[in-house]
């Protein structure tokens, strides 16, 4: 397969970030872009936390700490969600079936609390309140991410933007409910899904929105053909540059 190395640099703080990225040298589905894209998300969570551990503080995240995998929305790109589909159908059984199964269980139990259009929503939310008060509720269902396993993330290399730049310093414990404790969130620069949601715009001809990680695959369902036709990477990728910038 035919790659070319891309190389990247951004002012943080004044701090240059550098980073090569590979991106396949060929037509591609844009969400064979990802590989790269995250990369570099993961050097602008670098360079946050080597900035928090400067001021004497660190990362209360740890592999078995699981709190925000057991039920908060995890909010994904619908580009994630089609990644994330296409890696579910491809694996083999029983564990392709194990994870169907999980996903329709989120899916029936966001139906059965009302909450399933809400959450999978084309256009936003009118105000902030409403948007505070379905994560609100969405928590008290406790949706468990089909991927986790044994407190860990069984796609841990592929896991989303959210999942890679959700850090807090706080203690844990705080996390189990965070809309009332203080949590304190590591600030990172940047906001790379926000920029995929703007450069994917124009490969799905309307307005993207984040949707829970729980309903990737019913999301794919309504919109399995915005991100399958292969394209050029390079416009994707530098729309994505130019909004993440």
């Amino acid at each position: 397969m035919s790659e070319r190395t891309v190389r990247v640099e951004l002012s943080v703080s004044g701090h240059p970030i550098r980073v090569e990225l590979t991106v396949p040298d060929r037509d591609v589905r844009v969400d064979e872009l990802l590989p790269a894209m995250y990369a570099l998300a993961d050097a602008l969570v670098d360079s946050a936390v080597r900035r928090l551990e400067a001021q004497g503080k660190a990362v209360s995240c740890r592999k078995g700490c699981s709190a925000c995998c057991r039920a908060q929305p995890v909010p994904i790109t619908p580009v994630e969600a089609f990644a994330l589909a296409r890696r579910v159908d491809s694996l083999p059984e029983p564990r392709r079936s194990e994870l169907l199964a999980r996903f329709r269980d989120r899916e029936a139990r966001l139906r059965d609390a009302g909450l399933y259009e809400l959450f999978i929503r084309d256009v936003p939310v009118d105000e902030e309140r409403q948007a505070r008060e379905a994560a609100a509720a969405y928590l008290e269902l406790g949706l468990a991410c089909p991927f986790l396993e044994d407190d860990a993330c069984s796609i841990h290399p592929e896991r989303p933007f959210v999942c890679r730049r959700y850090l807090v310093s706080s203690p844990a414990r705080l996390c189990a409910a965070p809309l009332t404790n203080p949590v304190e969130i590591v600030p990172v620069p940047g906001n790379p899904a926000g920029a995929l949601l703007e450069a994917s715009q124009a490969l799905a001809g309307r307005p993207q929105l984040t949707v829970p990680l729980v309903l990737a695959l019913a999301w794919h369902e309504r919109h399995a053909d915005e991100f399958r036709q292969a394209t050029d990477p390079r416009p994707p990728l530098q729309r994505w540059l130019a909004a993440l910038r």
